[in-house]
């Protein structure tokens, strides 16, 4: 009986405030609500995008935000223009999320209870259809507002874009009561226990908030039940958490009105409070929200007995109502639907005669094509004959060209070790130390030309060796040679191919080196020590080698050398670098430092 009583109160208000516009003659005009800048460049900005890239879904995507926009801010006609725009562009596209989006957004849009369903059942079979869960939250969210409408008020539906029956408006239009339904509540109640289930199975912590408020206001509205305080709270803790200012100010305002209709001033105040605060300190500015507000203000102070603010209150409400909501609002919504539908129509008729005319052409071009292609196959076909004879007879001679390389590798080798087998037993036979140790010398020069050409002739690659397994195999061998095995040389050698002329020189010149340290740094040194770098820089090839010995003698690191002054190994270095195009430099600090490079 008392919530009876205080609706009699605000049934009162109105009727007092529609009174005074009356006396007035509606003298103040209330200024519209303004349209989100922000928003209204951002779409600006999409459209822009979908001009120049030529993108008809990102040009869908823009009008879609247009009517989200204008939708906001109360024109509701504008709003359903633009959405109109959209879908013209996405219904001959087939099955998507954003068609199934613009159908659920014009379902909101109508008064017609036909044609509300209409469009709600369109987007939940189109959402079916594509398999996607968020589609289908919104859906089923849709059909929970037709059937918590009662249709059979005249006019009375829930406007705006996903308003979550933020508000409803009382329009008189012609029509039987009867012809229309009731709230159907099982069948609401069931599409919000869909909503609810699928937003905490996404996780979505925007859907979780709005299914929650969703149930809350189904059980207040419909069962005037306070439980629903407990889901609007739940959704609150979410959306203060995630710090959503616009979903904490619905949220505030759907608990303050519960305690209002629960005659529980104090509780309510404190929301307001806090939910005005919220506001100003945003940058909110949505027809819905200051309607609430509106809405809240006005029953508080009812409430509360203080009438003279319960009346400001309600006169702004109605003043906002007046100036959003024109008195033709339903024809034109429908005459833009009429517009549409004839739009279609007329594409249909205008695409069947282009059809008509181009099966022709086709059936035309299908023949010349025939042909042309039949010609093209029976060259093709020869020409596929006449390369395939072509590769085979390459193959052959590539193949013979291989087995020819390798058998000159292996013959050089060959020659190669017939040279070091007589010059070993030259060195056999000599008595004289210095000409022993000579022909000792050029036979590891032969032994390292011999180890190039193995590596040739084995390897995959018939004229480039890699560098490091060559560096490596011919330091060893002359460490051998010279009975320095117990030597663990240092090797810091990135793997480089190089071709069959540079690799000889670089051995060669490597060879040298080797000898050398054997002969005098290792002699007299208990501690033994060689390493060895190579690396590519850019173009260069970098090669370092040192050893811990005694170092050059001065004679050989005096500037101007003449070649007289130097002996035939390091003459020969000099020789192969030359060849190479590089550069050398001896450091004697320590042991001996040998750096180079050259061009690859």
């Amino acid at each position: 009986m008392a919530i009876s009583a205080f609706r009699c109160k605000i049934v009162l208000i109105f009727l007092f405030i529609t009174y005074g516009l009356i006396r007035t003659g509606m003298a103040q005009q209330p200024t519209p609500l303004k349209l989100q800048t922000d928003k209204l460049l951002y779409a600006d900005s999409v459209y822009q995008e979908a001009i120049v890239e030529r993108d008809s879904l990102k040009l869908a995507e823009a009008y879609y935000l247009y009517g989200k926009t204008y939708n906001a801010a109360g024109e509701y006609l504008m709003s359903q223009q633009w959405f109109l725009h959209a879908l013209a562009i996405l219904e001959p596209r087939g099955d998507s999320y954003a068609l199934s989006r613009i159908y659920s957004v014009l379902s909101y849009l109508q008064e017609n209870y036909q044609e509300t369903l209409h469009y709600a059942f369109l987007s939940l079979a189109v959402s079916r259809r594509i398999k996607s869960d968020k589609a289908l939250m919104r859906a089923y969210l849709n059909l929970a507002h037709i059937y918590q409408t009662d249709w059979s008020k005249k006019g009375q539906h829930v406007y705006g874009f996903m308003s979550s029956n933020v508000y409803r408006m009382d329009w008189s239009k012609a029509g039987k009561k009867t012809d229309l339904p009731k709230p159907q509540a099982d069948s609401a109640l069931h599409y919000i226990k869909k909503v609810y289930a699928l937003s905490y199975k996404l996780n979505d912590r925007i859907a979780m908030v709005e299914s929650n408020i969703h149930l809350g206001r189904f059980l207040w509205n419909i069962q005037q039940n306070p439980r629903a305080i407990d889901y609007l709270k739940k959704g609150l803790a979410i959306a203060t958490a995630d710090q959503e200012e616009r979903l904490q100010i619905r949220l505030m305002l759907y608990i303050a009105s519960i305690h209002i209709g629960l005659r529980q001033p104090a509780q309510a105040a404190h929301l307001l409070r806090n939910a005005q605060q919220l506001l100003d300190r945003s940058d909110i500015n949505d027809y819905f929200i200051n309607a609430q507000f509106e809405s809240a203000y006005t029953a508080y102070y009812s409430l509360t007995g203080d009438w003279k603010r319960a009346f400001e209150h309600g006169q702004k409400l109605h003043t906002m109502e007046i100036n959003n909501y024109i008195a033709d609002h339903d024809g034109a919504v429908t005459r833009l639907s009429m517009e549409y539908k004839s739009e279609q129509k007329e594409a249909k008729l205008r695409a069947q005669k282009k059809e008509l005319e181009l099966r022709s052409e086709t059936l035309r071009a299908q023949q010349r094509l025939t042909w042309a292609m039949s010609a093209l196959s029976g060259i093709t076909v020869a020409m596929a004959i006449v390369f395939f004879r072509l590769y085979r007879k390459n193959r052959r001679i590539s193949e013979r060209n291989v087995e020819l390389v390798k058998e000159q590798n292996h013959r050089v080798k060959n020659n190669l070790q017939v040279i070091s087998s007589l010059l070993n037993l030259q060195f056999n036979q000599l008595t004289d130390e210095n000409a022993r140790r000579m022909v000792e010398e050029s036979q590891m020069r032969v032994q390292a030309m011999a180890i190039l050409h193995q590596r040739l002739y084995t390897g995959g690659q018939l004229a480039v060796l890699d560098t490091a397994e060559f560096i490596i195999e011919l330091v060893e061998e002359v460490l051998r040679a010279y009975g320095y095995s117990a030597v663990h040389p240092i090797y810091d050698l990135e793997p480089l191919e190089l071709s069959a002329d540079e690799a000889l020189p670089l051995g060669l010149i490597i060879n040298e080196l080797t000898t050398n340290a054997c002969k005098y740094a290792f002699a007299d040194h208990p501690y033994p020590a060689f390493s060895i770098s190579s690396r590519r820089k850019g173009n260069k090839f970098l090669l370092s080698v040192t050893d811990n010995g005694p170092g050059l003698p001065s004679h050989l690191m005096q500037d101007g050398s003449s070649n007289q002054r130097l002996t035939f190994g390091m003459r020969l270095i000099q020789m192969e670098v030359q060849q190479l195009q590089g550069t050398c430099e001896f450091e004697s600090k320590g042991g001996t430092h040998f750096s180079m490079e050259f061009k690859i």
